[in-house]
């Protein structure tokens, strides 16, 4: 794999400043009936010749788009989630413009991740570490709000049966 040159960081800042999203996911786990929380960022296009480049210099996946239906063309998005993008994300921070304070909340959020993995184990994170992962779960979720209405921070619900106390629990 060949080392990034600035241009390409350069490239790839602009890239996710204007098509791209860094986001804090969460899913219940059943099993052990808590969140767990992951870091991702996602860039879509239409070429996908560039989200291929960005995936063989920072790994990821490139995945078809749904399709908008009528005379929409096709679009791809590349995607990197995890602590594997701690990488990419600490490369493009000193270039992006808009989206900086998503990628500092980000890279905080995978700092917790990794010291709890690192430093736990299997063992329980402490409370003010499951606090801290909570908190910038919430404050991502404001900074990606879109929309003309004001945000309002309520779980977000999928088609799927949730259980109610899930459902309403923050």
């Amino acid at each position: 794999m060949a080392e990034p040159e600035l241009a390409d960081w350069a490239y790839a800042a602009g890239f996710v400043d204007g098509e791209g999203c860094i986001a804090i996911t969460r899913s219940f786990v059943t099993a052990r009936n808590k969140f767990a929380y992951s870091v991702a960022v996602v860039v879509t296009n239409r070429e996908r010749v560039v989200l291929d480049w960005m995936r063989d210099l920072w790994h990821g996946c490139v995945v078809a788009s749904s399709a908008a239906g009528g005379n929409a063309r096709q679009s791809w998005a590349w995607r990197i989630s995890g602590t594997r993008c701690e990488a990419f994300l600490s490369g493009i921070r000193p270039l992006v413009r808009i989206k900086a304070p998503q990628c500092d909340n980000a890279l905080a959020m995978i700092e917790v991740i990794k010291r709890s993995r690192y430093t736990l184990g299997r063992k329980f994170m402490p409370p003010e570490w499951l606090q801290l992962q909570v908190k910038h779960y919430w404050i991502q979720r404001e900074m990606n709000h879109r929309g003309t209405v004001p945000y309002e921070a309520v779980p977000m619900h999928s088609p799927r049966k949730i259980h109610r106390a899930r459902a309403y629990g923050r």
